[in-house]
């Protein structure tokens, strides 16, 4: 198969060469681009944002927006493709016998990105089919890690190229596609009001780290009857109590279970001064914690998100790992204290928060994942067995989505009123900002479908700035949050005693 892309010479930035070889571990047996004239040309406005900022954040010359040169791309010789896909604001380049164009909030070419992004937020992607007029992939980024307006259009075009290879792969979504909102040329008012706040946030930033842990992350716990917030679908009932945790390590993704009438917990404790995670755990009852949490699982690499659970009498664990390119399967050589890694379920896959269940006689791993480029919450991405053990087979489809505020897992799944339901976790305006509920209406080798429902985000019942894990073992129930935390011992206990 002969993939034509289509863009603009003045547009040609390193985000394609990662196209390019995204595409070609896919059914594509070349890639070529066709250069047209830009029309319209790069704005002064885009310019100048991209220019201060490389002078202010230091952006990467080897980012994704760094500019180049039009021959290190490879070029059609006139023979027809396959498929072409048209990134031109124009519209007017086709050499392939079926086009796809990329539209940002139903608006095309990079200046509709840009005016997305400084006017709107997060766009909506689409890959529309040009002769069908109906979507083929649609998707919204992961802004997570993006620095900046260079860095968020940079993980923007990341998820495009995934898009792209999911159409290539004939994984088509159907549908109308969005109505073009009008789409607004920024001013050079617009980008001086951006330069001045990006100069003063990346100013008030390096005051608070002077000051402040950055992501401090704690734990809520209470004992409950019934099904807790999976049934309410809020945070009411029994005050939430808050796990203390040393003053300089926060502790994250609860994990509960329950065993011969006792609760554990188990978490990520993460030391700011090393940034390095480990598994943690203790002993809960209705009265507090029973003694000091302790460390129960350490390795070379980042841990978190400890999917702790009980199958034929055995206790099983997975951590995140995705640092290290790999799913691991850990078992309990002595509960709750000892474990022994047992089995490597995946390997060479940056795939995080991975989450199993056992679903009408087959296992399912729900994960994130990415390809070191791009947010890390946006691509949902399902794998199956016939046994927890393994073989694991991808989906036909994954990513089967890409959605910055419904991919990324937030706990176990749950059973409500006979459906499928799993808590997701809404990053739409930063990492871990909301926790949201998605029912299940299609899992199977070839297919998927979710439905999000209520979203949940801090407030008087649960302060802080952040909600990202949800989890219940019997009566315990479990949820955490980011919260301030001043670098000085004397003043986080000022901080807890006027919270209270």
């Amino acid at each position: 198969m002969r993939i034509g892309i289509v863009v603009e010479t003045d547009r040609c930035r390193r985000w394609l060469l990662h196209l390019s070889e995204l595409l070609k571990t896919s059914q594509s047996e070349e890639v070529v681009y066709q250069l047209i004239k830009p029309s319209p040309l790069v704005s002064r406005e885009l310019q100048t944002a991209l220019q201060f900022e490389e002078r202010v954040l230091g952006t990467d010359p080897f980012s994704g927006m760094s500019g180049l040169d039009p021959s290190e791309l490879p070029q059609t010789s006139g023979k027809d493709t396959d498929l072409a896909f048209d990134l031109t604001a124009s519209g007017s380049g086709s050499s392939g016998s079926k086009t796809f164009e990329v539209r940002y909030n139903g608006a095309c070419g990079e200046e509709a990105l840009f005016s997305a992004l400084m006017t709107k937020g997060t766009p909506l992607i689409e890959v529309i089919d040009r002769q069908a007029g109906t979507v083929a992939a649609c998707g919204t980024a992961s802004l997570e890690a993006a620095r900046g307006l260079g860095g968020a259009m940079d993980a923007v075009f990341s998820r495009v190229a995934v898009l792209i290879k999911k159409v290539v792969e004939g994984s088509h979504a159907h549908g109308t596609p969005m109505k073009a909102e009008v789409l607004q040329a920024v001013t050079q008012k617009q980008v001086l009001i951006r330069m001045l706040r990006e100069t003063a946030v990346t100013l008030i930033r390096s005051v608070y780290r002077a000051f402040f842990y950055t992501s401090h992350w704690r734990v809520g716990w209470r004992f409950t009857d019934g099904e807790g917030v999976a049934g309410t679908r809020d945070l009411s009932g029994k005050p939430w109590q808050v796990l203390k945790s040393p003053h300089d390590t926060f502790f994250a993704d609860p994990f509960p279970i329950e065993t011969d009438g006792r609760h554990y917990l188990f978490f990520e404790a993460l030391p700011h001064e090393t940034q390095k995670g480990v598994i943690s755990m203790l002993e809960i009852t209705k009265d507090g914690p029973v003694g000091e949490a302790s460390t129960v699982l350490e390795e070379p690499w980042h841990l978190s998100y400890p999917f702790v659970f009980e199958r034929d009498g055995e206790f099983w664990m997975i951590p995140e790992s995705s640092s290290n390119n790999e799913v691991v399967l850990y078992r309990a050589a002595r509960f709750p204290g000892q474990w022994e890694r047992h089995t490597v379920l995946l390997s060479g896959v940056e795939a995080a928060d991975a989450t199993i269940i056992e679903h009408e006689g087959r296992f399912w791993m729900f994960a994130v994942t990415r390809n070191a480029v791009g947010g890390y919450s946006d691509c949902l991405s399902l794998y199956y067995a016939d046994d927890l053990f393994g073989p694991w087979q991808a989906h036909q489809k994954n990513p089967v989505l890409v959605d910055d505020r419904a991919a990324r897992p937030a706990g176990r799944f749950f059973l409500h009123a006979g459906e499928l339901w799993r808590p997701v976790q809404d990053c739409r305006n930063s990492y871990g900002a909301a926790l949201a509920f998605a029912r299940v209406d299609e899992l199977s080798p070839t297919t998927f479908q979710q439905s999000v429902h209520e979203t949940l985000t801090p407030g008087p019942l649960w302060p802080g700035r952040k909600l990202h894990t949800l989890n219940k073992a019997g009566g315990l129930e479990v949820i955490d949050g980011c919260t301030y935390h001043p670098k000085s011992e004397l003043a986080a206990k000022m901080k807890a005693f006027f919270d209270r």
